[in-house]
């Protein structure tokens, strides 16, 4: 027993939330995973693309704490050595400064040294912005909105993402279903075939017949061959899309793909459901709002820049100046020429806003398009499921009618097999209409921009 760390925190996590009558199942790598939990938590996790963006939202997020910090003052320390070629000298003249009684002030000529060839400073400042404070709000808008934007894509990964593991699920439990089924045709069809060899040796059936039957035969191999490739090329895509080896085995639980069927919303409800929250719409109403504050952003650099300041300095070899000194004061500065370019950087703005406005209308038109599309689709794979199970019933019916010919002498194996194969045929055409209407569902989900159950 391991007494001190953690040797695996999935595990050591799944055990601590256990409860009471809760049970536990050890295998291998080939157990059955819902697709509703393990594979969507892996995804999530795991993939790249899902990874990414939850990345630049960080990176947006530390952007946006990066202009904060232009809010508070700046303290600044600055050091400068220098050296002078040459210093010019202050020469007083005898008498320069007057006469006292007879005697000249001063009495001969004084040369006066202004500080020394190499001179050094050093000094601490503190700078407060104020007028610059109002662009610094409209950045920290702009970095404010960005991250939102970003937010917004992320959430449209990682519903995508979902999506993208539902449908590759579902197909690879049809593509299961489907080959049963292929199966049990290619294993009628040759039962098929010996009893056409036999029937055509005594003369109750033609040759054409016995190649009919080898041809069915060929090509329910072919279909399964088919759906093998099919069904490798999707494990290997699901593999890839939760972020596993390409080469790790899985066996899906069709059980646990199969959730109860709810109601969905009506369908202006889901309308607004989905432009109020769809992630695309979040994304582009943040651009609207960046854009809006890059306008005023523009705009406030028509403002002078104003900054108060204080610094104490120490010197050595600096003329007329003290050892240590403070100095205090209010800083101005203003462009008066500058060609033009901050207008023509508030109508750029201004354009940038009228673009982010119409791709806005465009995303909610798009959305609204989608939600009633997906609506359609469901209510049409709704009816391809009562189909379905119409169909299931007659070929149970058939096969249960066939097995009593079977009995009685009525039929032939082939045939008694062939009826069994036809019912998987159908069965699987029940799945693929119940998981077509799952799917029709999910995708309902990712248009109002919710993640898919």
């Amino acid at each position: 027993m391991k007494r001190a760390g953690i040797l695996n925190g999935a595990l050591s996590g799944a055990l601590a939330r256990l409860g009471h009558t809760d049970q536990v199942l050890i295998c291998d790598s080939g157990m059955p995973i819902p697709a509703d939990a393990e594979a969507v938590d892996l995804a999530l996790a795991r993939n790249h693309g899902v990874r990414l963006a939850q990345l630049s939202v960080d990176e947006k997020d530390r952007a946006k704490d990066a202009a904060r910090g232009s809010y508070f003052p700046q303290v600044r320390n600055d050091t400068i050595l220098v050296h002078l070629t040459d210093t010019q000298l202050v020469a007083i003249p005898a008498g320069g400064l007057g006469v006292v009684g007879a005697t000249p002030v001063p009495t001969q000529t004084l040369i006066l040294n202004q500080g020394g060839a190499s001179a050094a400073t050093n000094g601490t400042g503190i700078v407060q912005p104020l007028t610059q404070l109002f662009r610094v709000k409209a950045a920290n808008e702009v970095a404010r909105a960005e991250a939102e934007a970003t937010r917004g894509r992320a959430r449209d990964v990682e519903n995508d993402v979902v999506l993208r593991v539902h449908q590759i699920y579902y197909q690879i439990l049809i593509a299961d279903v489907r080959r049963r089924a292929v199966l049990a045709k290619i294993q009628a069809s040759q039962d098929m075939q010996r009893e056409r060899i036999q029937q055509v040796q005594y003369g109750s059936a033609l040759d054409a017949d016995l190649i009919e039957t080898r041809a069915r035969a060929l090509q329910a191999q072919q279909e399964l061959l088919t759906t093998d490739l099919q069904r490798s090329d999707l494990q290997t895509q699901l593999d890839d899309v939760i972020g596993l080896p390409l080469t790790t085995p899985l066996l899906l639980d069709p059980a646990a793909a199969l959730p109860p069927a709810t109601g969905s919303c009506q369908r202006e409800t889901c309308i607004r459901a989905a432009l109020e929250s769809h992630p695309e719409i979040a994304e582009a109403r943040a651009q609207v709002d960046k854009a809006a504050s890059a306008v005023r952003l523009a705009q406030y650099e028509f403002i002078p820049d104003v900054e108060v300041f204080a610094r104490y300095s120490f010197q050595r070899n600096v003329p007329f100046l003290a050892d240590r000194f403070g100095t205090m004061g209010v800083r101005a500065s203003y462009d008066l020429f500058d060609g033009g370019r901050k207008r023509a950087v508030v109508r750029e703005r201004e354009t940038q806003l009228a673009q982010a406005k119409e791709n806005l209308a465009r995303i909610s038109d798009g959305v609204a398009l989608r939600v009633q599309t997906t609506y359609n689709k469901m209510e049409r794979t709704r009816q391809m499921v009562t189909v379905s199970q119409e169909l299931l019933a007659l070929r149970s019916e058939s096969r249960r009618v066939v097995a009593e010919l079977l009995g009685n002498g009525g039929a032939l194996g082939s045939q008694a097999k062939e009826s069994a194969a036809l019912e998987l045929d159908a069965q699987a055409a029940l799945l693929q209409s119940q998981l077509d209407y799952l799917q029709a569902a999910d995708e309902m989900d990712v248009a109002i921009g919710s993640r898919p159950r």
